[in-house]
């Protein structure tokens, strides 16, 4: 490793110096996150990878705005607004500052919770030998066990396969400890996922079809690959594997916290709703969060095997994707009608839209709404001097470059946040869609902005 990058002083220069050019002259400053941060070499660190999940925040970009005391300092409390999985939980944990989560995703407020747990290791280590005692008595049981109503059952899993998911269903939903429980869940909805025809490929559940490719094409090779594997069957082996693969995981995430005293607190909410008494305003040192672009991915639909399996939400998953800042799910009697939101700059971008598709105009003005609700709740938590942090990305929206940075930026100084820094990582820091529809195009590239309050 260069011993240039070793430390918190180096951060901290290299911070006050972006900080610095960018103040002289207001431009971006080009940044890659993965040469910044070179002590990051193997991505499967602590508990990241326990469980998939679609557009993951890069490690690195949180590594290095908690590697530093400009910012915040050990102790501090960190606050991620639109938490996934838990990607900057984890990093501030290892950090030693405390940690709130928030995230309107059942299963990804799970998957966070666990990744993130203190349970004791010892513990699930015996409840897996349990488990493994349990997986050999119904290995030949004809007993008929609770299907969840999943939509399309049969479409997405073989007859098999539901036998043998309803199985373990059953024999993780039966877990008395919650911790215990929350950790087997996430490696059965890892199951979910894996042994369904739902194309590994794509973040949204899309029916593998080898037919789609030509002989001899990788992607048929790799969809002929996958519908063998699930053939096989090995279901119980594989949730035994990686349940022995997560506990290792937790462990090393453990021992690198072992002398830490942080806290991490995780709310399955939406943070524009969520109680002053849950968290305090005028209490957090920063936010560090990469919110949901405009149209960019359907967390909802990604995760809908695993919500409907776990029975994770109580209403129908519409209900739920109607929480989803980004969705594009409205009726024609809200859009018909141009809404726009008192920002002549972003008005003039969105009649233009309105223009060609007048849906898609409605999705972004929603958006850029919501967005500045967050922005003035965000503003209300933080303690004055404090910074909010945010990874964002432009795209194309019905053709025209719409530059979600730039408009995020002047609703944020409209509230009152003063603009420190802004970062351009032409790298893609998220694991996004390469084609999502014919009016939303891929995003080139990702910003980093930095306000202080």
């Amino acid at each position: 490793m260069n011993k240039k990058y070793e430390g918190i002083g180096f951060f901290n220069d290299f911070l006050l110096n972006l900080m610095k050019n960018y103040k002289k002259n207001s431009e971006p400053q080009i940044v890659n996150f993965r040469e910044l941060v070179p002590q990051i070499t193997n991505m499967d660190r602590h508990t990241h990878f326990i469980h998939a999940y679609p557009a993951k925040l890069l490690q690195q970009i949180p590594y290095f705005f908690l590697n530093n005391d400009i910012f915040s300092k050990e102790g501090d409390t960190i606050l991620d607004t639109f938490c996934g999985t838990g990607t900057v939980l984890l990093e501030a944990s290892i950090s030693n500052r405390n940690a709130i989560g928030v995230d309107v995703n059942p299963l990804a407020s799970l998957i966070a919770k666990t990744k993130t747990s203190k349970q004791s290791i010892t513990s699930l280590e015996n409840k897996l030998k349990d488990i493994q005692q349990l997986f050999k008595e119904y290995q030949s049981s004809k007993k008929k066990f609770y299907i969840p109503n999943i939509t399309n059952i049969n479409h997405w899993y073989s007859k098999q396969t539901i036998r043998k998911l309803s199985k373990i269903k059953h024999i993780v939903d039966n877990i008395e400890e919650t911790e215990i429980k929350n950790f087997f869940q996430v490696i059965f909805s890892t199951c979910c996922r894996k042994y369904s025809y739902s194309d590994p490929r794509i973040s949204v559940p899309v029916r593998i079809n080898e037919e789609k490719f030509p002989e001899g094409h990788s992607l048929r090779e790799a969809a002929t690959k996958h519908l063998n594997f699930i053939k096989k069957n090995e279901i119980y082996e594989f949730f035994i594997e990686q349940s022995k693969k997560n506990i290792s995981r937790l462990k090393n995430y453990q021992n690198s916290t072992m002398v830490n005293t942080n806290e991490v607190s995780i709310y399955n909410t939406d943070i524009k709703s969520i109680n002053e008494s849950v968290i305090p305003n005028d209490t957090l040192q920063m936010i560090l969060t990469s919110p949901p672009y405009v149209s960019a991915q359907k967390y909802i639909r990604a995760s809908s095997l695993s919500l409907q399996w776990l029975e994770l939400h109580d209403d129908n998953l519409a209900s739920l994707d109607k929480q989803s800042i980004g969705r594009e799910h409205f009726s024609p009697s809200v859009y018909k009608q141009l809404h726009v939101t008192g920002f002549n700059n972003i008005d003039d971008i969105l009649l233009k839209i309105y223009k060609k598709n007048k849906l898609r105009a409605y999705i972004t003005y929603t958006y850029l709404i919501e967005m500045q609700q967050t922005l003035q709740k965000s503003f209300k938590l933080l303690k004055s001097n404090g910074y909010f942090v945010m990874v964002i990305g432009n795209n194309t929206i019905a053709g025209y470059e719409f530059l979600t940075y730039k408009y995020l930026i002047e609703i944020a100084e409209s509230i009152g946040f003063k603009t420190e820094l802004v970062l351009i990582d032409d790298i893609k820091s998220r694991g996004l869609m390469t084609k999502r529809n014919k009016t939303a195009s891929v995003i080139s590239r990702e910003y980093i902005i930095v306000f202080k309050k």
